[in-house]
This record gives structure tokens, C-alpha cells and sequence, in this order.
């Protein structure tokens, strides 16, 4: 994590470097100009501009405009005076080669642009160069150029990099998740799955002692029975989905359960207790599948919150497939009252996602005349699957 220290160190030292490297380049310049041209000695003011445009260098990292626009100003100048000509057009490169590597390719091309024409107009207009005019154009292309083109692939360099390093993060954050998601697999199978498995056990027991006991209350046998089936289902399902994530692979996130698995629910509720009025209207084989899926888990975590905390003696569950979208109703003659987050957890948030996923509607509240209900509107098109 950086620290506002640490920021400020950095800066620092990126600022001491940018004035070394200014500072080098031009004192390299200076010695080169030396002896550059046998005819022309450098005095004072050759010094001095070179001083003054490499020191427009040590600005290039935050402010590259004034670098270059500094540096090309300069460049002209010292060409005017007539100063000895060679090293010195190394510096502007500098700039035009950091200012390619700064800014957007867009941008890099207008500005290279504006100064072909402002150095080729130089050279011939300004130092009265007419006769070379192609001359000068091409030498102007070929230093700008090189320049600029060495800016831009060290920029793609750099960029080619940093999407190289994001690649490693991802891949290792992706790896991390793997290990969390093994991890939580074997948390649940031991934890969930055995008590899943003490339940359907102990269920399977009671109904091997009452068969052995002539008498028992039919509706204790079928109560049994619906909670030896019911947790031997859910340890199946519970298995099939772990599997994926203790073998280091995303989940399976297949659809379970349809609306001709509603009845098979309904009777299991009606064994405990509950009466429940079921209605299909429609075609349920033109729902899709996922559609269908949604349904059964709404009207599944409908009929459990009625059983749970409605304290209701009757519930009516009402499906009605039209030709482009499904409503779901459930409804029950329980205590009503708004939404207790403690008792209902998570269900209803549950139920919501999934529907709002799918681009439906959902509600749930106190119905006017006492009870509880759950809508639900889903739109698909007339291609299952």
C-alpha cells in the first residue's frame, strides 16, 4: 500500500533523476560541441542555450509540453545566432521522444505535425534555405520520426507489461479463489452433508422401528418418510454441486428443479401439515428452462417461509404460463405483518435476486385481508432450453 511518504519519496527521487539526466545531456552536448565544427569554436552563448535546453529537460516528466516547446524554442534560437550546429539537435529529440511516450498517439501526431512544418519552415524561410527545401523536409521527418517512433514503443513496451503483470494478478487472485472455494466445499460437505446425512439416517431408523410397531399414525409414517426423502435429495444435490469446487473447478450452475417438479413439492408440504391449493394454467413445456428453474426455487422458498414463519393452516400456489411471461402467485392465511429480516434471512432476498435477475418483477408483503403473498412476473420468449 503506498503510503503520502512514500508518494513523496518517489516523486523525489523521480525529479532528482529527471535533473541528473539533464544535467548529463547536457554536459555531453557541451563536450561534444567542442570540436564539432573546426571552423566554428562554441563560446558563452552556445554553452548557455545548450544549459537552457537541457534544463527544459528536467520538467519532461510532468509537464512534457514545456520540455519540448522549450527545447525546439531554444534549438531555433541557437540555429539563428548561428551557432555551431551537430550535437545540439540531440536534446529536442530527447523531448519529442518523451513526449511521444506521454501522451495519447492521437495528440503525439498533431503536435509532430505542427512541428514538422514549424522546422522545415525554419530551415528554409528563417536560415534562408530555399533551394533545400526537400532537404530540410526530409531531415525534419527522419529526426522527429525517430524520435517519436522510439517514444511510442517504449510506451507499448511498458503497457505490453503492465497488462502482462495484471495478467499474472488476476491469474493468481483466480488461484487464491480456487483454494477459498476448495476450502469452503470441504467445510460445507462436513459440516452440512453430515447433518443431512445424521437426518435421513435417523428418519430411516424411526420408520424401521414403527414398521415393526403395528398401529403408528399414518401421518407420523408419511412425515417420516417426506424427511428421510427430502434430506436424502438434498445431500444428493448437495454433493453434486460440491464436487465441482473440491476438484479446484467452478461450479456446475445448472438449472434444478422445473414447474412438473411443483406437484411432487406441494404433496411433500401437504404432508406436513399444510394444506396447499396448487394451479397450473397454460403451456409449462414452452417455459424455458432456467425460467422454470426460477419458479420452483420461488415457490419452494415460498412454501418454506409460510411453514416456518406464517404460522398459516392453508397456502395456495397459482402459475400461470402465458405465451411471453409466467406469474407466479403464493399466498397463505398466516399472521401476515411486514418482513422480519431475523426470521426470514436471507429467503426473500433470495427469491428477489433471482427474479430480478431473469428481468421479472417481484414483490412480497401482508396481504390486505390477512396472510401473506408472493408475486412474481417473468417474461421469456417461446424457445425452451
Amino acid at each position: 500500500m503506498t503510503t503520502p511518504t512514500t508518494a513523496r519519496a518517489k516523486r523525489i527521487r523521480a525529479a532528482a533523476f529527471d535533473v541528473g539526466l539533464a544535467a548529463l545531456l547536457g554536459v555531453l552536448t557541451s563536450g561534444a560541441t567542442v570540436g564539432a565544427d573546426p571552423d566554428h569554436s562554441p563560446g558563452g552563448p552556445a554553452f548557455a542555450l545548450i544549459a537552457v535546453i537541457s534544463g527544459c529537460l528536467a520538467v519532461r516528466r510532468p509537464w512534457p509540453e514545456v520540455a519540448l516547446v522549450g527545447s525546439m524554442a531554444g534549438l531555433f534560437l541557437y540555429l539563428y545566432l548561428g551557432l555551431p550546429e551537430g550535437p545540439v539537435y540531440l536534446l529536442p529529440a530527447v523531448a519529442v521522444f518523451f513526449f511521444a511516450f506521454a501522451r495519447p498517439l492521437k495528440t503525439v501526431l498533431v503536435v509532430l505535425a505542427v512541428l514538422f512544418a514549424a522546422t522545415t519552415a525554419f530551415h528554409t524561410v528563417v536560415m534562408d534555405d530555399i533551394a533545400d527545401l526537400w532537404v530540410n523536409a526530409s531531415i525534419a521527418l527522419v529526426w522527429l520520426g525517430l524520435a517519436a517512433t522510439g517514444g511510442r514503443l517504449l510506451r507499448e513496451s511498458r503497457n505490453a507489461r503492465a497488462r502482462e503483470r495484471t495478467t499474472e494478478r488476476e491469474a493468481e487472485r483466480e488461484r487464491y479463489r480456487a483454494e477459498e472455494r476448495i476450502q469452503m466445499a470441504r467445510e460445507i460437505h462436513d459440516v452440512v452433508g453430515h447433518s443431512l446425512a445424521v437426518v435421513s439416517m435417523n428418519a430411516g431408523v424411526a420408520l424401521h422401528v414403527l414398521d415393526k410397531r403395528p398401529g403408528a399414525p399414518p401421518e407420523v409414517v408419511e412425515n417420516l418418510q417426506a424427511i428421510r426423502d427430502a434430506s436424502t435429495r438434498a445431500l444428493q444435490d448437495l454433493r453434486a454441486t460440491l464436487a465441482p469446487l473440491r476438484q479446484g473447478r467452478q461450479p456446475e450452475l445448472r438449472p434444478t428443479g422445473a414447474i412438473t417438479d411443483l406437484p411432487a413439492l406441494v404433496d411433500a408440504v401437504r404432508t406436513g401439515g399444510l394444506d396447499v391449493e396448487y394451479t397450473v394454467s397454460g403451456d409449462p413445456g414452452a417455459v424455458p428452462t432456467n425460467i422454470a428453474a426460477t419458479v420452483y426455487r420461488v415457490v419452494q422458498e415460498s412454501l418454506t417461509n409460510v411453514i416456518r414463519h406464517a404460522e398459516a393452516r392453508r397456502a395456495e400456489v397459482r402459475i400461470d404460463c402465458g405465451p411471453h411471461r409466467i406469474g407466479i402467485l403464493v399466498e397463505d392465511d398466516g399472521r401476515g405483518g411486514p418482513i422480519d429480516p431475523d426470521r426470514v434471512g436471507q429467503g426473500v432476498t433470495g427469491m428477489m435476486e433471482r427474479v430480478v435477475t431473469g428481468g421479472g418483477e417481484f414483490s412480497a408483503g401482508p396481504r390486505p385481508g390477512g396472510g401473506f403473498a408472493v408475486k412474481a412476473d417473468l417474461p421469456y420468449t417461446n424457445h425452451p432450453g
